[in-house]
């Protein structure tokens, strides 16, 4: 299953590429296949007469918020997941991480823990696809 990953809309508002200084659309897409993959088969269901027989998960990104060097890290991110005949599960989850001073360098930039936002924010989907419940809202994994 490869997922839709798009910037949305939060309060009125629509994200863009120019609000995303660390380009989180691809490695977020890649993360969650790879969690679907590795963790758990996705099993698809039998088609039937006028069904699709995929799943269809699509992810906006709702809000990005990086920091210079050692500031938080922080996605927020609404899943839909579509299955035939079945009605449509959301899921919401934030991710946030804020560098440590003592790990600051000088290679240190706002988007240097974006790789651990992303990666969480992949384990967060795949764990709830295995029970797509409608409604679940997770921060950091919880």
């Amino acid at each position: 299953m490869l997922p839709s990953v798009v910037y949305g809309h939060d309060q009125g508002r629509r994200m863009s590429e120019a609000d995303d200084a660390c380009g989180v659309p691809d490695p977020l897409r890649q993360a969650v296949q790879d969690q679907l993959k590795a963790r758990y088969e996705v099993v698809r269901p039998v088609p039937g007469p006028g069904r699709e027989a995929a799943l269809v998960l699509k992810i906006d990104i709702m809000d990005i918020v990086t920091v210079s060097a050692g500031g938080p890290t922080i996605v927020v991110i609404h899943a839909v997941l579509e299955r035939p005949g079945l009605p449509p599960a959301q899921f919401k989850a934030l991710r946030q991480v804020r560098t440590p001073y003592a790990d600051i360098t000088a290679e240190t930039t706002e988007c240097s823990a974006m790789d651990a936002v992303i990666h969480g924010l992949g384990v967060d989907v795949a764990k709830w696809m295995r029970k797509p419940e409608d409604g679940v809202s997770l921060v950091n994994g919880e």
